[in-house]
C-alpha cells in the first residue's frame, strides 16, 4: 500500500466548492461529493470541475507546490 503524505495544515477547513462538498475523515481525510449531488445539479459537468478545481487549488496552496511547474 501506498504511503499517504500528511495533509497541509488547514486542509480539512478549506472552502471548496460546490456547497453540498463536505470533508470526512470517515474515509481517509478527503474531500467527497456524492453522486446524487452532482447528478441532480442544474449544470452536472460544471458542478463536478467547481468540485475537482477547488479541491485542486486547496491541495496545491495549502501544500505550497510549485503551480508553474505543474501547470506547464
Amino acid at each position: 500500500m501506498p504511503t499517504r503524505r500528511p495533509r497541509p495544515t488547514g486542509f480539512k477547513d478549506a472552502r471548496v466548492r460546490p456547497d453540498a462538498a463536505f470533508f470526512t475523515q470517515e474515509f481517509g481525510g478527503e474531500f467527497l461529493l456524492k453522486y446524487e449531488d452532482v447528478r441532480t445539479s442544474a449544470s452536472p459537468r460544471q458542478t463536478l470541475m467547481q468540485f475537482l478545481q477547488s479541491t485542486y487549488d486547496a491541495g496545491a496552496t495549502l501544500g505550497h507546490w510549485n503551480r508553474k511547474e505543474l501547470e506547464r
